[in-house]
């Protein structure tokens, strides 16, 4: 597979909803265990991402239909990824489907981003397997092109400070930093200690 094989699209097949959930969870494993979902077991993150994900809201690199990245867009109240009471009850019984729920709850309050005016990327993730070959610059393009098409003429995203490599990217593409959201040892066991907030102006 090369970059040129790689096709940017909207929609997707079952099987290929759940190669996204996988990405996605492969890509951040420390956050959905000591973060997000407080599970290492790639099982019920898959079982319980499957269905909390807004599949609409992304943009997926495909390659003879195998997928390879995703980039979520969020734009004013949307979520690329709403997690549900239902799907954590059902994947981690009542009492750790409330408190995981409320956990999120929380973190979304800490950490909302969302403005009407703007396109927010939420996550980008490519499958190590095909990582070094462009996939990332080349959803960054799409979504680029996807914030023009509906009006919107700013796109933030956030990189965590272990991230060097993202964020370099980031740069390299337009991208520049607003501000800086420290958490020290709340977010530690997760990998990071801050997240770096940046913002591109689109011509």
């Amino acid at each position: 597979m090369n970059n040129e094989e790689i096709k940017i699209v909207q929609t997707l097949n079952e099987d290929q909803k759940i190669k996204v959930a996988r990405i996605f969870f492969n890509s951040f494993p420390k956050k959905f265990e000591y973060l997000w979902l407080f599970t290492k077991n790639e099982e019920q993150a898959i079982e319980c991402l499957r269905n909390c994900i807004n599949y609409d809201s992304g943009l997926y690199a495909i390659s003879n239909n195998s997928v390879y990245g995703l980039i979520g867009l969020e734009t004013g109240g949307s979520r690329y990824v709403e997690l549900k009471l239902k799907e954590l009850k059902k994947v981690f019984g009542t009492l750790g489907g409330i408190w995981r729920y409320i956990g999120y709850k929380c973190y979304r309050l800490a950490h909302n981003h969302s403005s009407d005016s703007e396109v927010h990327i939420d996550p980008i993730a490519v499958a190590k397997e095909a990582q070094g070959k462009g996939i990332g610059s080349k959803l960054l393009d799409a979504a680029f092109n996807y914030a023009k098409n509906i009006g919107k003429r700013t796109i933030v995203l956030e990189v965590v400070d272990t991230n060097p490599r993202a964020k370099k990217l980031y740069e390299r593409v337009g991208f520049t930093v607003i501000d800086q959201d420290n958490f020290g040892i709340i977010t530690y066991k997760a990998g990071f200690k801050s997240v770096i907030n940046m913002k591109k102006e689109l011509a």
